[in-house]
């Protein structure tokens, strides 16, 4: 059962490894109306044991958070998650969902459209940044491209997507919720199915298919 405060406003909690965004967002939400903070949080178990001792409507997570918070579902299944990232393309959105996030903003947006995120999230409703909105819409109204890589699954084809970009097992975790270790597994199967002895072979065969967001910096 998930609680709210005498007044009757909507519960949350914050959770960031970075105290001064923490503190930044917990004084914005403070100030809108209908939002009462129960608590913060720095790391994902003190986020956990927040949540079990609170039982706030909302848990407003970092998504990188996400993937240490598997057994939040199980313990708390009321609470209602929105999370915050950096990643302004569909990938950051998607990687919210599928770590159990009803909802997914960037951390530069307005403290009144996470205000209101919270609420519509509280409700039920499962929301994303509206600079976020474009890109779906277009990914859902345009057929799929058939892939360069058919024999990969879509979580092998993400990983080699972030290869290409030169990406570390470390970061990729990040961005995916996943463990490194499952990363590293990931990686492998992809070298070995595209028949690459090395993870920059089988990035250069990516960028030669058209994968790959970062720019590639060549010498003159």
């Amino acid at each position: 059962m998930t609680m709210t405060d005498s007044s009757g406003a909507i519960t949350v909690v914050i959770a960031d490894d970075h105290p001064l965004f923490v503190e930044g967002i917990r004084f914005a939400l403070e100030q809108a109306t209908g939002l009462s903070v129960g608590g913060t949080a720095c790391d994902d178990l003190d986020a956990l044991r927040l949540c079990v001792r609170l039982s706030p409507q909302v848990l407003l997570a970092d998504l990188g958070m996400l993937g240490a918070l598997g057994s939040l579902g199980r313990r708390c299944p009321a609470v209602r998650v929105l999370a915050l990232g950096t990643d302004d393309g569909e990938a950051g959105f998607v990687s919210a969902l599928r770590a159990g996030a009803h909802g997914y903003l960037l951390k530069g947006s307005r403290p009144a459209e996470i205000a209101a995120a919270v609420r519509s999230v509280a409700l039920g409703q499962v929301v994303f940044g509206g600079g976020l909105a474009p890109r779906l819409l277009d990914r859902l109204t345009t057929p799929p491209a058939r892939s360069p890589f058919p024999g990969l699954t879509q979580r092998e084809h993400e990983i080699l997507e972030r290869l290409a970009d030169g990406r570390s097992n470390a970061e990729i975790a990040r961005e995916l919720c996943l463990a490194t270790k499952t990363v590293r597994n990931h990686v492998s199967n992809v070298l070995t199915k595209l028949a690459a002895p090395t993870r920059v072979d089988a990035a250069l065969r990516a960028r030669d298919a058209g994968l790959g967001s970062r720019p590639v910096l060549t010498r003159v």
